[in-house]
């Protein structure tokens, strides 16, 4: 009997269970075929990740889990919800890179306590 591994969609982050190792099988709740790399549209590819990253603006630090990075933006996902709206610039710190850039607030979903927003660097 093959064991059943967790796994989590690189696009919607859904939870869900399967057989097999690497999967390009589709996510069963949004359809996404996951691979390593994936152009939307963004325009350029995104690298899937799973590093932590520092959301600012002004007096305000929220900690946020990056979902995946690209040249031109990046997507984040965090439990809670997150005290920007669209169209806010904030200072994005990458801690893993030591890396600080000035991003504006593209779109933001707030699902069931967790929070998800693209953000695009200026």
């Amino acid at each position: 009997m093959a064991d059943m591994k967790r796994q989590e969609c690189t696009k919607c982050n859904n939870p869900y269970y399967s057989a097999a190792n690497e999967s390009k099988m589709p996510c069963p709740y949004c359809g996404f075929a996951s691979t390593t790399e994936y152009e939307d549209k963004r325009g350029a590819k995104r690298n899937v990740t799973h590093d932590h990253c520092d959301l600012l603006k002004g007096d305000v630090r929220v900690s946020v889990r990056l979902m995946d990075i690209s040249r031109d933006g990046l997507g984040i996902r965090m439990k809670g919800y997150l005290p920007f709206d669209p169209d806010d610039t904030v200072r994005i710190y990458i801690k893993k890179t030591k890396t600080e850039k000035s991003a504006r607030i593209v779109w933001a979903k707030k699902i069931y306590g967790i929070s998800k927003a693209g953000l695009q660097f200026r």
